[in-house]
């Protein structure tokens, strides 16, 4: 990095140096940088949290969310990133995944020192989207430090080919001649000027391995009856919770004989406590109309109808248990768990 010296129409060569030779620690200095200005790693980062205690006691260096609703943990290191800097970051954002609507507006209420009730306006307001029903549906990972260890670098890029959102940025920090101090930040990975490129390419590498290696299937089965009830019961009667949900879920579209759209399906689950709010059941949701269009699962579409699901992830809606197998299910899901009255013909 160069000054200009426009009165000597020169350049002036600004020196490299280290964190450590300037006494700067990466808790008390860039931390503390980065989350007055998070601008310097991320244009719009809204941070919501510092040295978060996450459930094993380990504490996560800053905590933000991004304008599509992203919860965004940022795990920041000195002049070396070490070998297992990526590693510690995914343990990180493994545990943010199951935080819940309430957990993210309780965490910005401790933070900011604002009540629950305004913190949640304070991030709705700063998202694009119109709600907070898909608030930390995906999380990212971004990595900071002055040098990134090649196994670190390999680490990353290989998770990004899988889908994982998680990027490098450099802080380098230079000393002009009169000992003033200045740095710059540099995303590495993904590259700027590449970066609307690679993760359409990573988008498109990451919908082609879905289709590979999960299961999808919108054939429908065409058992006899006796074959049927031999099937449902098969996939209904296991100890899971994925399962409890399913039954859940057949419950509510058996109460009336009609189509039954996907907001009202998650209000319903929600009534239920699938979900600590109505996002978290929209997730289980999901989960269930996958469950309905796996390949091992056509008996289910057999009996069950839905708009959408043409591909995977396209949002389905519209459920609707065919007249001529409501009866056949009802009688599964008694022998199953019981006798239950909303299963009684009015």
């Amino acid at each position: 990095m160069y000054r200009i010296d426009i009165e000597n129409k020169d350049l002036i060569k600004l020196e490299k140096t280290m964190f450590q030779n300037e006494n700067l620690r990466e808790r008390y200095d860039i931390q503390e940088w980065i989350e007055k200005r998070p601008e310097i790693i991320e244009e719009n980062l809204l941070i919501i949290g510092k040295e978060v205690v996450l459930p094993s006691d380990i504490r996560l260096d800053l905590l933000a969310i991004d304008k599509d609703s992203n919860l965004v943990v940022l795990e920041l290191k000195r002049d070396t990133s070490g070998k297992n800097v990526d590693w510690q970051a995914i343990k990180y954002a493994s545990y943010c995944s199951s935080f819940s609507n309430a957990d993210i507006f309780k965490q910005f209420a401790e933070y900011s020192e604002v009540s629950e009730e305004e913190a949640e306006a304070m991030i709705e307001k700063f998202v694009n989207a119109d709600d907070l029903e898909g608030l930390n549906e995906n999380q990212r990972i971004i990595l900071v430090s002055k040098e990134f260890h090649s196994d670190v670098v390999s680490s990353v890029l290989w998770l990004r080919d899988y889908g994982i959102d998680i990027s490098c940025v450099k802080l380098t920090l230079y000393l002009n001649e009169d000992k003033k101090l200045f740095i710059s930040p540099n995303k590495i990975i993904p590259l700027p000027e590449a970066e609307d490129y690679l993760i359409k390419k990573e988008q498109r590498q990451k919908e082609v391995r879905r289709f590979k290696g999960r299961s999808f299937s919108l054939e429908k089965s065409d058992y006899d009856n006796e074959r049927l009830i031999k099937e449902l019961k098969q996939s209904l009667d296991k100890e899971s919770e994925l399962v409890s949900r399913v039954i859940a879920f057949l419950e509510i579209i058996l109460e009336e004989d009609r189509e039954f759209k996907r907001e009202e399906l998650k209000q319903k689950l929600y009534e239920r406590n699938i979900g600590d709010d109505i996002g978290k059941s929209g997730t289980y949701l999901s989960n269930i109309s996958q469950f309905l269009t796996k390949k091992s699962n056509p008996h289910f579409r057999q009996i069950i109808t839905f708009d959408g699901g043409n591909s995977i992830g396209e949002v389905k809606n519209n459920y609707y248990v065919l007249e001529d197998y409501r009866d056949l299910l009802k009688k599964v899901l008694n022998d199953i768990i019981g006798d239950y009255n909303q299963f009684s013909e009015n």
